[in-house]
């Protein structure tokens, strides 16, 4: 049995889903091990995008440079088939031990499929899991019957996306006041549910991750790169991230 619960911005409180109310930012805490959700670069921490300069960092057999943000160079990250991409705006690129990886930004908004375990915990339904099969179509389904040809739920690697226009939450300056960042764990990540529905007597919701993504790829051609596979993450991730460190340090 399958039921609506809510369309549009939905707040989340301690006795469950509020339908139809202003758009709010909620933190949840996301398993660390949800490394399909958050993408290769995320599964260490995410990167800060803030302070870009042109200036490359150089170290020993290693390159760094950030892209400005007026350059919207548009490059395809492509799975390891070469069939499934994901449109990037390239961020920076970075070389390690010889090797040059680009790093981009989603064109798209970053999406999440999830689904509250207890009263608190939200956890996101991983790309691979037999249950995102079962439910990716409903939700399709649902933002297609809703928006027509306004919003598109994809599944892109690494990170569903949302394609369209979606207006910008309109969240006072103080709310961040209420969250103690102290006590946040480090794997918590700022989310916006969008869409909530209910299948089989479990409610699901569609959120948006508005902490930046950023997804790591090398190889490829001139519009395209290879993502990293899950071992080529666990080497190269620790490195970038250092980069990334040095270049916000200097």
């Amino acid at each position: 049995m399958r039921s609506l619960v809510a369309i549009g911005a939905a707040a989340v409180l301690s006795g469950g889903v509020s339908a139809f109310v202003p758009p709010s930012h909620q933190r949840y805490s996301l398993p660390s091990a949800s490394s399909e959700i958050s993408t290769s670069l995320m599964k260490q921490q995410p990167i800060p995008t803030n302070n870009r300069r042109l200036d490359p960092v150089f170290m020993a057999k290693e390159k760094f440079e950030k892209i400005d943000d007026d350059d919207d160079v548009v490059i395809a990250f492509m799975d390891d088939s070469g069939e499934n991409g994901i449109d990037c705006y390239v961020d920076s690129y970075a070389t390690v031990d010889g090797v040059e990886y680009t790093i981009g930004i989603p064109c798209d908004y970053t999406v999440a499929l999830c689904y509250f375990e207890g009263d608190e915990q939200l956890v996101p339904i991983e790309l691979d899991d037999p249950l995102m099969d079962e439910i990716f179509p409903i939700a399709e389904g649902i933002i297609e019957d809703e928006f027509g040809e306004e919003l598109a739920l994809l599944k892109t690697p690494q990170t569903l996306t949302l394609v369209g226009e979606l207006e910008e939450s309109e969240v006072d300056e103080g709310d961040d006041d209420e969250f103690d960042d102290d006590a946040m764990a480090e794997s918590e990540e700022e989310v916006e549910i969008l869409v909530s529905f209910e299948e089989d007597g479990q409610e699901y919701h569609l959120v948006r991750l508005l902490d930046p993504v950023l997804l790591v790829g090398k190889g490829g051609n001139e519009n395209t790169r290879i993502l990293l596979t899950p071992e080529e993450s666990d080497i190269v991730m620790p490195k970038l991230e250092g980069m990334f460190m040095s270049y916000q340090e200097e």
